[in-house]
């Protein structure tokens, strides 16, 4: 958030002049608003770790006057939210400082996570579908979804329609009346204490050790007790239509803040959502002694159908759930600022896999495995799974060439290919083998890093760093076959500068969100070559 016109905090380059708020990777100074003999009452705190406070002076760049200021060191910063607390006579300012990132501009993110949150997702589904896999499921084309219908079918689950109320009113209606059963527990309690003994337990009693007086009598026994259970089938689809909801206003709530300029309008029906949701979720306390279903919610009770609340929230859950995208499933777009160099290594990655399916497609090679695309209980959902295990293996059925896209694959001392000296991993590996047995290995590893962290305005023309180049380098030096053979033949960096052609085989790919033609026609030429085995 900015810092309020009457806040005794601001911020300042090295050299003094003001900022709006602090750059991504670069440090800066925080000004506190009081004069140098007030310093002694100033506490200043940044995520709850105390700053230094010290007078310094900056020069006037016109008129060379210096001008003394009561500053803290701001840090060099990743992306993210960080807590200022300000505590001085007596009063307490506190600011959630929004750290931006600036190797892609604002409206850049957005589109990535535009890209994640649906469309990657949903051209991969799709992709895979054309080359044989997923049969019986059926997916929308990419584009189809805007956020106007998003905004849309988020308001008809939170404030419903003119025939089925929406969450809002579902969850108050259920606080006050929601479905219950009688559960029996056994509980074992003193002799004296007991209600209802149980007649099982009775003979378990009379075995425990140091269980009996001196009488022959049992000291404990197991009592029925009969208690109201709200966990049931009914209540934990509610609460699963609730969470759904929840992850989706959060979703789409990151996306429309990191462009503001575009989406303010939606942000400000996203909030307003998401706030009248927690009002009549906090009025359904019930809902905390409540867990997700085990299973696929199909099931319809009598209590769905014949009690309104419930029967609504079906609908809406019913509804809610037809969505024409598929999503992603990684927790790290939740909190997307503080994790975007992840997200730009799943977004390079989708970019990847996409191209090979539908280079693939055009060849004619068919999906043999996929582990990418799975179904639970919310719907169709995307997972990139690290760890060596191919996201995708395509066989031609004419010259049988096998194709395996791994993400993290981790080249090691040992294995048909290997490193002989020090393991490697690189972030995605296209491993194509032929009829004969031979392979060849191609590498790309999407890196949110540029060679120049002064980039300030989120442009395309940075440099990679050198080290990612001299590891591309390392990679095709490393990775061998049983018999000794190279075998990578060609290794590339997505990331957000300027195409870069250093030697054959060798490249520097331009992946900036919002600009993805020169990726995509990169990308196309060296997997048409991959797989192409004339």
């Amino acid at each position: 958030m900015d810092l309020a016109p009457t806040s005794k905090l601001g911020f300042l380059s090295r050299s003094g002049e003001p900022l709006e708020s602090p750059l991504e990777s670069k440090s800066a100074f925080i000004e506190v608003r009081v004069s140098k003999t007030e310093c002694d009452q100033v506490r200043l705190s940044l995520q709850g770790k105390e700053l230094e406070i010290y007078p310094k002076c900056f020069s006037d760049k016109k008129t060379r006057d210096k001008k003394a200021r009561i500053v803290a060191e701001w840090p060099a910063s990743d992306p993210g939210y960080y807590k200022l607390k300000l505590e001085f006579q007596g009063e307490v300012e506190e600011q959630i400082i929004t750290v931006w990132p600036r190797k892609i501009n604002r409206e850049a993110f957005a589109k990535m996570l535009e890209d994640l949150d649906a469309r990657l997702p949903t051209s991969v589904a799709i992709g895979l579908q054309r080359t044989g896999a997923l049969a019986g499921l059926k997916f929308s084309q990419t584009g189809e979804t805007t956020l106007d219908q998003e905004i849309v079918r988020l308001r008809r689950a939170v404030n419903g329609t003119e025939n089925r109320p929406g969450l809002t009113e579902i969850l108050p209606q259920l606080a006050r009346d929601h479905h219950q059963i009688l559960k029996t527990n056994e509980i074992w309690v003193r002799q004296e204490q007991v209600r209802r003994p149980s007649p099982s337990a009775l003979v378990q009693a009379f075995c425990q050790g140091h269980n009996l007086d001196a009488n022959g009598r049992p000291i404990r026994l197991a009592d029925i007790r009969v208690e109201h259970h709200t966990d049931v089938y009914e209540n934990q689809m509610v609460k699963l239509f609730l969470d759904l909801v929840n992850q989706r206003l959060r979703r789409v709530r990151h996306i429309c803040a990191a462009d503001t300029k575009n989406k303010k309008h939606f942000l400000d029906e996203v909030q307003s959502l998401a706030k009248q949701l927690k009002k009549a979720r906090n009025q359904a306390n019930f809902l905390d002694e409540v867990s997700h279903p085990k299973h696929l919610t199909n099931q319809i009770t009598m209590v769905l159908l014949k009690r309104p609340p419930y029967h609504a929230a079906l609908q809406g859950y019913l509804e809610f759930i037809k969505s024409p995208t598929v999503r992603l499933e990684n927790s790290d777009l939740d909190a997307p600022l503080e994790n975007l160099p992840d997200l730009y290594q799943v977004w390079g990655t989708l970019w990847v896999i996409e191209t090979l399916l539908e280079v693939g497609e055009q060849k004619g090679y068919q999906v043999e495995k996929q582990c990418l695309v799975s179904r639970d209980k919310s719907g169709v959902y995307v997972r990139i799974l690290p760890g060596g295990k191919p996201a995708i293996v395509l066989i031609h059925p004419q010259h049988k060439t096998q194709v395996k896209l791994i993400p993290e694959r981790t080249y090691g001392k040992h294995g048909e290919l290997h490193s002989p000296s020090v393991k490697q991993r690189p972030d995605i590996a296209v491993e194509v083998k032929l009829a004969d047995g031979s392979q060849r290995v191609y590498l790309f590893d999407p890196k949110y890093k540029l060679e120049s962290e002064k980039q300030e305005n989120g442009g395309n023309e940075g440099k990679p760093k050198t080290a990612d180049i001299q590891k591309m380098h390392t990679y095709r030096d490393a990775i061998q076959d049983s018999k000794g053979t190279r075998v990578v033949h060609y290794a590339a960096i997505l990331y957000p500068g300027s195409y870069k052609f250093y030697t054959k085989g060798l490249e520097a790919l331009s992946a900036y969100p919002g600009f993805e033609t020169e990726l995509q026609e990169h990308l196309r030429r060296v997997l048409d070559k991959a797989l192409d085995i004339s």
